[in-house]
């Protein structure tokens, strides 16, 4: 078997444990980025910026702490990463999709893993189109700011 093929096939999971201050649980699985992009995705600093910019000026982009527990596909616990968890709705759509990103010390990020599964599979159909279909809805959530809705899940260990 081809190795592309393989890797393809193998949908290596991250399990995101969210915790809500109204004492709230809900787990998300996530499908590891690798499969679409040979890596992870890196994601610059002046994205963040961009969008930081996009939550002050948008109520329907918000922050939250929720990220309680990160397990990796390794099965190792990652629980203690600056993650975040952007989950998005498509307005027009009505499809969610989410990213997950853990940010680096240089205050750029990598996209480790998207979710929900119907999105994975549609974008699994044809990888290179489903490469630049994700690089452009990573941009187009700070553009175009009434075409989504945006929850950005923090860790709770922040203070």
């Amino acid at each position: 078997m081809d190795l592309k093929k393989a890797n393809k096939t193998i949908m290596n999971t991250w399990k995101v444990f969210l915790k809500f201050s109204n004492g709230e649980d809900k787990e998300l699985e996530l499908f590891d980025a690798k499969v679409y992009f040979g890596g992870y995705l890196k994601i610059k600093r002046s994205y963040f910026n961009a969008l930081y910019k996009t939550i002050k000026i948008t109520k329907k982009y918000f922050t939250i702490k929720a990220i309680e527990k990160v397990i990796g596909p390794d099965n190792d616990n990652w629980t203690l990463n600056p993650w975040m968890l952007l989950i998005i709705k498509d307005n027009e759509k009505r499809k969610p999709f989410w990213f997950f990103i853990k940010r680096e010390k240089d205050l750029s990020g990598k996209l480790v893993a998207i979710g929900p599964k119907p999105f994975t599979e549609f974008n699994d159909k044809n990888l290179p189109e489903a490469k630049r279909e994700i690089k452009s809805l990573i941009n187009y959530i700070v553009v175009y700011l009434n075409k989504f809705n945006c929850a950005i899940m923090l860790p709770n260990f922040l203070a």
